[in-house]
């Protein structure tokens, strides 16, 4: 039993760094939608906890605050990556994130956005989507609720109405 044990701890370690890997990748690329003339980076989390077993209050924040240079509003993007949809689902966060989100999102007085890639591979998702964080009300989105906010993955964002598009 011990082996079995061993065996499900190397793959857990295995997947959960695969894992990661696609979730940093995303984020990357979501960055380089967001070209340097228009959009500076206020913050960027490092994910600490990754490095440490201490839980770190920052990493319960925003993968990224920007700021539109031409008209100084910050607002938040949470990247997530999905290789595929779950029992016909979107789900994108846990409970327990999405509670996180919207009590940063209150607490800072800023607009929160989901930026949420689907199929393809991190680097080059074959759809994207651009959700405002009071619209995504549960941690997991039916199609005809994730659809709507549908962009092209390959698309640099611009900012309209206090929104990247």
């Amino acid at each position: 039993m011990g082996l079995f044990r061993k065996l499900r701890t190397i793959l857990g370690i295995i997947f959960e760094n695969e894992s990661e890997q696609k979730g940093d990748d995303f984020e990357k690329y979501v960055v380089d939608l967001f070209d340097e003339k228009n959009f500076s980076i206020v913050q960027w989390t490092t994910d600490m906890a990754r490095k440490h077993t201490r839980f770190v209050e920052s990493d319960c924040g925003p993968d990224l605050v920007l700021r539109h240079r031409r008209t100084n509003e910050i607002f938040c993007v949470e990247c997530k990556f999905r290789s595929k949809l779950y029992k016909g689902k979107l789900q994108w966060s846990s409970p327990k994130q999405l509670g996180r989100y919207r009590t940063f999102a209150q607490d800072n007085l800023v607009p929160f956005f989901v930026v949420i890639g689907l199929g393809g591979r991190a680097r080059k998702p074959k759809r994207m989507f651009c959700i405002p964080l009071e619209e995504a009300k549960y941690h997991a989105l039916y199609p005809e609720m994730y659809k709507k906010f549908e962009r092209d993955p390959k698309k640099k964002f611009s900012w309209k109405k206090k929104m990247p598009e």
